[in-house]
């Protein structure tokens, strides 16, 4: 437990917390396992010195008479330099000179005196220590030396003689001060780094490399490993707290976050709090350094926002080209908030003006290092303090206290979700423990080239990636000697995408609006969609209950259909972690090998151009909803996209469904692509795409099922949708170009292609195996599969669906199986996922809750009013078509408030599959304005019924 003063400054409680922490760690624990802050120790020991005389040293600076300490554990550290230094450099945690040869003449410091390792910390700035080169060859003589080795370079206690050693990366922080005053015309400026730019770390404790993983070259490093990396977060970064702690002492103006490493981490720990800019994880630092970000600090108790500039840097040493390259992206990051008055300089000192907050770290009632410099400009961040903090007396330290800690509390309050990513680097929490499978089965690897499809393959999985794939008779990898092969009998594809849905309305049954209409407005403004859809999700997402049942419900939907990885599913805030887990979201992969894409549903309008355009140069993928109608307002958006400078390589058109021949070449010919959705094209504007300028323009395209309210209930029935448009137009498009829409194809839209898409080595373990049709090749067997034909659904390694006697070979524990019946096959159902929030909640009880609230809507919706008041996370999903539908009813002639519609009785729970629904062709029939090729025994119903 952290100490817990009620009047101490946090910056003097971050020393006394700090400084002992790993000693406290590796002697005191009792426990039968080390704790996880151990792993530290395990860089070994290091030539460390203290301070010749007890108490601070005098002077400032680092440069002091010392005594040698041994070979020692290297300390935890707190920020260097001035704790209200308007600018803050950030790092995952602390680097280890003297671990590498290259400089085991480093020396740290290892004090037992706080007032010490204040003084040291406060004036630590451009360098750190080492002990001249000669002095220390001299003194080791033809001694090993190293972390592993304990002997000492002296005796303890002896005089050492320490000088100055230049650290590249804080020199290149001086660099960006004297660029920033160049470019504002300081010419009389005093900037320094450790006064107008300090630097911290994300963990205290410090390694020569943050080795969750081991790096290439790096097999001799400690492994920290995944699990305990994730206990060190949760101890240093969450419980104790020690870098938000800090942060929000400082408040600097502006932020600079250094590395693509510490740029993953912040935004994954910290991305909720940006206000501007919506970084993404896995965004590259070069799309980063382009766009304005913000984060929000805090709100005073007046009401004032407090926010900081976020600005993404290349690692000044490890990288220095790249971080020559951007430097002066930087400087002119740092210019925007000097112009706006953010950042200014103070003329009388030279320096750069503090930021809002009192600070007693040098002067304070417990000891004093030193005169604060600055203590005639800062201004108390507490409104019970009142002017500058020049007389200590007139501050009031439990008032600032309460102010910062009312700040840490509201910034380190759980966003609404249940679990928050453990790693500094967010994977699938499930991969690590994916059993070591053998899959024996025709393969459909999707690969470019020859020999795609293995007539009698094998296929060996672990850990959540494909470790070979051979034929059966091939000698097995190392380490599945012993393991039983699973005989399939089935076609193995690569796990099914679908890249076009708006998943929270997956309950719903089929709608369709009488007579056809030509855009979406039209639709959207249709009073029964209104009442039918738009009140029917309005009770579901007022349910808490009812939003989690949704989200196993829908994401069952999708595995039994044979999806790996779905689009649409998006909440408005909390509860993000409640969409991933059994299958892969799209918008929100929490992988950094998987960048995620971004969507948008309305329609383009001039107040949006910046925003958007601001999207395409983050350079994510974007999946836009063009032209998704026939009439002349649908293909106004592509003219507005193709005036603006808008189609670009990372644009998808949704739909597109109004675009010409010349538009489809034009976005061919910009390297965009396209995502159709034939079933809802068919059923809302009665026609969709040519499918002969899809073979002819050559576009990239993907296929998407929309949603059940008027598209398909998954992509196996969209396939066969496709399939009948392209017969019915004589297009040539066959059984394997639908293939690849929803695997190879699919995934190169959305930039995934490294990790998933086809079937090969090193990939992700995201499978589909269907049934092996007699006299069908592998394509025809995928085109033609139902949901029973899902012989096995496999993500991240695990098996999540499929017929019965393979799920329970294919899972770790049987018992967490789920047995349901598809097509009068027996199946089972794996909903097990050690981060998934709705653990527990069965696929049955989701069912039955969904059934009886849409069985008598007004007592569901009255329901709400009275829901249980516990610990569980709140969250809201995002209706992504209802800010849709508002613009659309604001617009129709006949416009009718949402509240004045009717909320009907009941509404029919859309089931599971297309196969065990005898309903669904009579009502797909009664479609006046549905082609033709859809209907009776010829159409869609001849895939599913003998």
């Amino acid at each position: 437990m952290m100490v817990e003063i009620k009047t101490l400054p946090v910056e003097v409680e971050l020393v006394l917390d700090v400084m002992p922490c790993q000693a406290m760690r590796r002697g005191y624990d009792g426990a039968p396992k080390s704790h996880a802050c151990a792993h530290f120790a395990e860089w070994g020991v290091l030539h460390s010195y203290d301070y010749g005389k007890a108490g601070p040293p005098p002077e400032p600076g680092i440069v002091q008479p010392s005594i040698y300490a041994g070979k020692r554990p290297v300390i935890p550290e707190i920020l260097s330099g001035c704790r209200k230094a308007p600018i803050l450099a950030v790092g995952i945690n602390p680097n280890l000179p003297g671990w590498q040869e290259r400089d085991r003449n480093a020396i740290h410091p290892y004090f037992d005196d706080y007032l010490q390792y204040a003084h040291y910390f406060r004036w630590r700035a451009r360098d750190k220590l080492r002990i001249p080169q000669k002095k220390y060859e001299e003194l080791l003589g033809d001694r090993p030396d190293g972390p592993s080795v304990g002997d000492p370079l002296v005796d303890k206690g002896s005089d050492i003689e320490v000088e100055r050693m230049p650290v590249k990366m804080y020199e290149q922080y001086q660099t960006l001060l004297d660029g920033l005053a160049t470019a504002m015309g300081w010419v009389e400026h005093k900037l320094a780094v450790g006064e107008d730019l300090a630097y911290a770390n994300m963990v205290a404790c410090g390694g020569a490399r943050w080795t969750t993983t081991l790096p290439e070259g790096g097999e001799h490093m400690p492994l920290m490993g995944k699990e305990r990396g994730r206990a060190i977060i949760k101890e240093c970064f969450e419980l104790r707290a020690h870098f938000p702690r800090q942060l929000l002492q400082s408040l600097p103006a502006a932020v600079i976050v250094f590395s693509q490493a510490t740029a993953d981490a912040f935004i994954q720990r910290l991305g909720r709090h940006f206000i501007q800019g919506d970084p993404l994880p896995g965004e590259k630092l070069a799309t980063l350094l382009k766009r304005e970000f913000r984060m929000k600090l805090g709100t005073r108790s007046d009401g004032e926002v407090i926010d900081t500039r976020v600005i993404f840097s290349p690692h000044a040493s490890a990288n220095p080209e790249q971080f020559t390259e951007a430097r002066d992206a930087i400087i002119a990051h740092l210019k925007q908030e000097a112009d706006g008055g953010k950042i200014d300089l103070n003329l009388d000192t030279g320096h750069l003006r503090r930021p809002r907050g009192g600070c007693q770290f040098c002067e304070n009632a417990i000891y004093s290092i030193g005169a604060c410099d600055y203590r005639d400009e800062l201004q108390p961040l507490s409104l019970a303090d009142a002017g500058p903090l020049a007389d200590a007396a007139r501050s009031t330290p439990t008032a600032e206290r309460a102010e910062h800690l009312r700040l840490l509390d509201d910034f380190m309050r759980p966003e609404p979700s249940a679990v928050v990513p453990g790693d500094v680097v967010a994977l699938d929490a499930a991969a690590p423990s994916a059993p070591r499978l053998v899959l024996h089965g025709m393969i459909a690897t999707m690969r470019q080239g020859g020999g795609a499809v293995i007539e009698d393959g094998a296929l060996f999985l672990h850990a959540g990636r494909i470790v070979a794939v051979g034929r059966r008779g091939d000698a097995a990898p190392a380490g599945f000697g012993s393991v039983a092969p699973i005989e399939t009998n089935g076609v193995i594809f690569p796990g099914l995408a679908d890249l076009h849905n708006h998943l929270a309305y997956n309950i719903l049954s089929l709608w369709f609006p009488k007579p056809v209409t030509q855009n979406r407005s039209q639709w959207l403004s249709n009073r029964d969609y209104k009442s039918k859809v738009g009140k029917v999700m309005d009770v579901v997402a007022n349910r808490q209950d009812l939003l989690r049942a949704l989200i196993r419900y829908v994401e069952a939907k999708l595995l039994i259909g044979g999806v790996t990885s779905g689009q649409g599913m998006v909440t408005k805030y909390g509860g993000k972690t409640l969409f991933q887990g059994l299958v892969r979201n799209f918008e929100q992969p929490g992988d950094p090998k998987l960048a995620a894409i971004r969507h948008r549903v309305p329609d383009l309008k001039q107040q949006d151009f910046q925003s958007f355009r601001t999207a395409l140069e983050s350079g994510a993928q974007m999946l836009f909803h063009l032209a998704e109608g026939t009439n002349q307002r649908a293909r106004d958006q592509f003219k507005m996209l193709v005036d603006n400078d808008f189609v670009k390589p990372n644009l998808v058109g949704v739909h597109s469904l109004g675009l010409t021949a010349a538009d489809i070449q034009a976005l061919v010919a910009a390297g965009a692509g396209i995502v159709w959705s034939p079933f809802s094209n068919s059923l809302l504007y009665g026609s969709t795409l040519d499918p002969h300028v899809l073979v002819q323009s050559q576009v990239g395209f993907a296929l998407g099922s929309d949603w059940t309210p008027s598209g398909s209930r998954n992509i196996l029935c969209e396939m066969k949708i496709a399939a009948l448009a392209a017969e019915a137009a004589g297009a040539p498009i066959t059984a394997e170009r639908l293939a690849q829409a929803v695997t190879r194809d699919a995934m190169q839209l959305v930039g995934w292609q490294d990790s998933l898409g086809t079937i090969e080595p090193d990939k992700y373990a995201d499978l589909t195996v269907v049934t092996r049709r007699a006299g069908a090749n592998a394509f025809e067997s995928l085109l033609k599969a139902t949901e029973a034909d899902i012989q096995l659904v496999v993500v991240a390694g695990h098996a999540r669906f499929g017929d019965r006697a393979l799920m329970r070979a294919a899972v770790l524990d049987p018992n967490e199986l789920e047995d349901l019946q598809v097509g009068a096959r027996a199946k089972a159902i794996n909903l097990d996922h050690p981060s998934s929030p709705l653990k527990g909640l069965s696929l049955a009880k989701a069912t039955s809750a969904l059934e009886a609230a849409l069985a008598d809507l007004p007592a569901a919706r009255d329901a709400a009013l009275f829901e249980p008041q516990d610990d569980s996370p709140r969250i809201e999903i995002e209706l992504d078509l209802a800010e849709v539908e508002a613009e659309a009813s604001a617009e129709a002639a006949d416009f009718v408030a949402l509240a004045e519609i009717l909320l009907p009785q009941s509404v029919p729970l859309d089931p599971l599959t297309v196969i065990d629904d005898a309903g669904f062709w009579a009502k797909l029939d009664g479609i006046e304005h549905l082609p033709g090729y859809l209907k009776g025994a010829n159409g869609l119903k001849k895939f599913y019924v003998p």
